[in-house]
């Protein structure tokens, strides 16, 4: 099913750019326009200047190949000789606890997700995905790694490549205090267990989900233009970041939801749905699966509801799905609400009590295993639903879509 191969990545030249803590970079779409520019102050090499390029319409995407390509060819980046795969863990603090998330970036054939072998779990938009695809054209790479979970109850993944990893190629430390180590490995052997081993199984997107699509778009594009060959090409895969969907640092945080415009009587609508108790603030993320807190205005009024009525697919009992069927799909116009939404409990709280949203609403935590029950019932969750923590930083390896 899942088909994993390894490749020549393209990395930055310590010798010619230094600090590599200085040229990194957070995901693409999480990049404020005020630190993309505290991101290009750092160093003339940073990967924010060909994944979020200057310039307006069509010169965005010339001047991304212009940086990319001077790069290439005055050795500020250089291809590595041997297929490999890349290793890649963090480690990181995280609500008072230390923890390692480890996976490696490696190449993920590219499929049709009718086949269910690649599995999405969020919506998409077009307009994202017409930039990252004309980005890819311009360039002619993977610029940065979708990151996906896999299933692997016995860590058999984990534990080769713990045991078979040498000298790092990168360590870095992030501004939060994340701790990134990257290493390769090219041992056919070794490689080839690894591939052994996910053949068999279907893999779930975690984050990244314009530029998995933009790869099945490049992809029919390139084959259109070169005609269907039963040769495997380059534009056949797509850089993934993988990582262990039982492993322990692989932390699922919810995104919360603030909205305007509710109507009136809020509270006295949602207890016809729900069990609806007054709680302290302080128990705000205290959550079942299936609960969700409501913040309001008035400090003096956080509430838990609880469901009622519980459904026979178990995923339809999670919260996020609960709040998008039942309150954003019956008690609250989701559109004219104005919905915005929050990865932090304590914003959520702030914005409400001085009056910008008129209640927010809080979600629990989610697993990997929940999210694989919704996706392979042919479902996906609502947008915005997960934030995986930490992200994976753009400019550890690039990965070039020719031969």
């Amino acid at each position: 099913m899942a088909e994993i191969e390894p490749f020549r990545g393209i990395r930055y030249n310590r010798e010619a750019v230094g600090d590599l803590a200085k040229v990194i970079a957070p995901p693409y779409d999480v990049i404020s326009p005020g630190q993309r520019e505290e991101l290009c102050a750092k160093s003339p090499f940073n990967a924010v200047r060909i994944e979020l390029p200057e310039g307006e319409g069509a010169k965005r995407y010339e001047n991304a190949k212009e940086i990319y390509s001077g790069w290439l060819r005055d050795g500020v980046l250089g291809r590595d000789h041997e297929p490999s795969i890349y290793p890649y863990y963090q480690n990181f603090e995280f609500e008072g606890r230390s923890y390692t998330r480890k996976g490696f970036i490696a190449n993920l054939k590219v499929e049709d997700f009718d086949k269910k072998i690649v599995l999405p779990h969020e919506q998409t938009f077009r307009k994202h995905k017409e930039d990252r695809l004309a980005l890819t054209i311009a360039c002619d790479s993977n610029l940065s790694q979708i990151f996906c979970v896999y299933p692997d109850a016995a860590g058999e993944v984990e534990g080769d490549i713990d045991r078979n990893v040498g000298e790092p190629i990168v360590d870095v430390f992030s501004e939060e205090g994340i701790r990134n180590t990257l290493w390769r490995i090219s041992d056919p052997k070794i490689i080839q267990r690894v591939k052994d081993t996910l053949s068999d199984i279907s893999i779930l997107i975690a984050d990244g989900h314009h530029r998995y699509e933009t790869s099945i778009n490049f992809r029919d594009l390139k084959r259109k233009e070169h005609g269907n060959t039963s040769r495997t090409m380059p534009w056949d895969y797509v850089m993934t970041y993988l990582s262990r969907g039982e492993g322990e640092g692989l932390i699922i945080n919810p995104t919360h939801r603030l909205a305007k415009n509710i109507g009136e009587n809020l509270i006295d609508r949602l207890r016809g749905d729900f069990e609806v108790k007054k709680i302290p603030p302080g128990q705000s993320l205290d959550l079942g699966p299936d609960q969700i807190c409501v913040v309001t205005r008035n400090p003096e009024e956080t509430f838990r509801l609880t469901p009622k009525m519980t459904h026979e697919k178990e995923y339809e009992n999670l919260a996020v799905i609960i709040l998008h069927n039942r309150v954003f799909g019956g008690l609250i116009e989701e559109h004219r609400a104005e919905v915005q939404y929050s990865k932090f409990p304590e914003e959520v709280f702030t914005n409400v009590r001085n009056g910008q949203f008129e209640v927010g609403f809080l979600l629990p935590k989610l697993k990997s295993e929940d999210i694989f029950k919704v996706v392979l019932d042919g479902s996906k969750m609502p947008h915005k639903t997960t934030y995986f923590y930490p992200k994976i930083l753009s400019g550890l390896v690039f990965n070039p879509l020719w031969k």
